[in-house]
């Protein structure tokens, strides 16, 4: 009887060890906030590089501007409304706005 509860107990703390591995490694993903100012010119080139691999030619420094301006968009608070009837602007239209804290 002993010996049955043994495997029973260690089928149950296998499958919990999986689950945590699997919600562990499920947030391992590096986030805006983890690349700092050392390795942002190196992330610009390289997303550049893979614009150029599709035809967009994007200098460095304009790949850098927009990853800054992607960072201030992301500090910044969530927008009132998302979807539909946010007022997104329509196909064809600029939006002149700019994100906070930008000139």
């Amino acid at each position: 009887m002993n010996a049955e509860f043994n495997v029973w107990l260690l089928i149950v703390g296998l499958v919990l060890g999986a689950g945590l591995v699997w919600l562990v490694i499920m947030d391992s993903r590096r986030r805006d906030a983890e690349v700092d100012a050392v390795e942002r010119p190196r992330e610009a080139a390289w997303l550049s590089a893979a614009l150029a691999d599709d035809g967009f030619d994007v200098s460095p420094e304009a790949a850098e501007r927009l990853l800054a301006l992607h960072r201030v968009y992301l500090d910044a608070p969530p927008p009132d409304r998302v979807g539909d009837d946010a007022g997104d602007v329509p196909d064809g239209e600029t939006d002149d706005a700019r994100p906070v804290g930008e000139p």
